[in-house]
């Protein structure tokens, strides 16, 4: 018995049938498109009332990347979900390894934590804190739920965090710097 099936075993013997309903209420609203399309107009409604358009093209285009890129690795790696009595969800037949939700909620996450210009360290700290309690329920409940093993959950967020702070890091060395002016000192010729 391998790692994975260690721990799935483990899991499958301790869930319950109060916290069982819960997260699969959670996985079911999370796959239903009215949820999905309510959360991307939220997203548009935030972007568009604070003007963040660069934040909003980095969540966007980290969502998205890591969508695609988790879903073309899913097809090179080909590995089985989790059956039998390991999971709750066996009418799901596609590759496991790695997890989308993982790789596109943590690419997510790392592009909107980067891109924002926070106001300060602690205001930082507790939305870091937020974006890793959201990216780690939702990997989690999908091994609660037998959907994935854990090391697809891992290797989705390693994926997720490199696309995301890959994303964030293009779009500012592409993005003018215009704060030149402000770092140097005052009596430096031709700053006024």
């Amino acid at each position: 018995m391998g790692f994975d099936e260690s721990i799935m075993r483990v899991i499958s013997v301790r869930r319950t049938d109060a916290m069982t309903q819960v997260i699969q209420g959670i996985g079911d609203a999370g796959m239903r498109i009215e949820v999905l399309e309510i959360g991307a107009l939220a997203g548009v409604f935030a972007v568009v009332a604070t003007r963040s358009w660069r934040v909003g093209g980095i969540a966007a285009a980290s969502l998205l990347l890591g969508d695609f890129i988790a879903h073309w690795l899913k097809q090179v790696v080909r590995r089985a979900r989790p059956a039998g009595d390991l999971t709750l969800w066996p009418e799901i037949h596609s590759w496991a390894m790695p997890s989308t939700h993982a790789a596109a909620t943590s690419a997510l996450a790392m592009g909107i934590f980067l891109a924002v210009e926070w106001r300060s360290p602690p205001i930082r700290h507790a939305a870091g804190t937020a974006l890793v309690v959201a990216v780690v329920f939702i990997g989690g409940c999908m091994v609660y739920l037998g959907a994935h093993w854990p090391t697809d959950v891992l290797a989705g967020w390693l994926l997720g965090v490199g696309v995301g702070g890959a994303v964030a890091w293009t779009t500012g060395k592409l993005r003018p710097n215009r704060d030149t002016a402000n770092d140097l000192p005052s009596d430096t010729p031709g700053v006024r």
